[in-house]
């Protein structure tokens, strides 16, 4: 992914990951999440790699709605091969340190001069190939 950002500033964006990609492991296979189920085509992702493989990214892929929701709720968006946008919804019984997170994830923002939005979608394709060099070949 190219981004317009100087060494620095990417450093710190891989510092913070590797010290919070942990976090994420508790959503791979968690029942809440999978198998996910497309309601337009009825595909099957029975877990994250291939929810992740066999998806396109959605523009803004993670948002933190927590303060529309009133409680801790964050939602990552992909878009099925149909064209179907899905969406996983993490709350804090599926992923504990969820408030943790995104207040790491603001700070580490300000840190680096980012705006939110942009350090999310740092932090999320960064995710996202982690993901994929997870995934056994077929």
């Amino acid at each position: 992914m190219e981004s317009g950002f100087h060494a620095e500033e990417e450093y710190r964006v891989d510092s913070f990951f590797h010290r919070t990609i942990d976090l994420f492991d508790a959503v791979d296979r968690h029942e809440k999440l999978f198998p996910k189920v497309c309601r337009a085509c009825g595909r099957t992702y029975p877990d994250l790699s291939t929810y992740i493989s066999e998806t396109k990214p959605k523009g803004h892929t993670m948002d933190d709605c927590s303060e529309v929701m009133g409680k801790q709720f964050t939602m990552l968006y992909r878009h099925c091969l149909c064209g179907n946008t899905l969406v996983l919804t993490f709350t804090d019984d599926i992923f504990p340190l969820l408030a943790v997170f995104w207040s790491n994830m603001k700070e580490e923002a300000r840190s680096c001069g980012m705006t939110l939005k942009d350090f999310t979608a740092e932090f999320v394709g960064k995710w996202e190939l982690l993901i994929l060099s997870r995934k056994p070949l077929k």
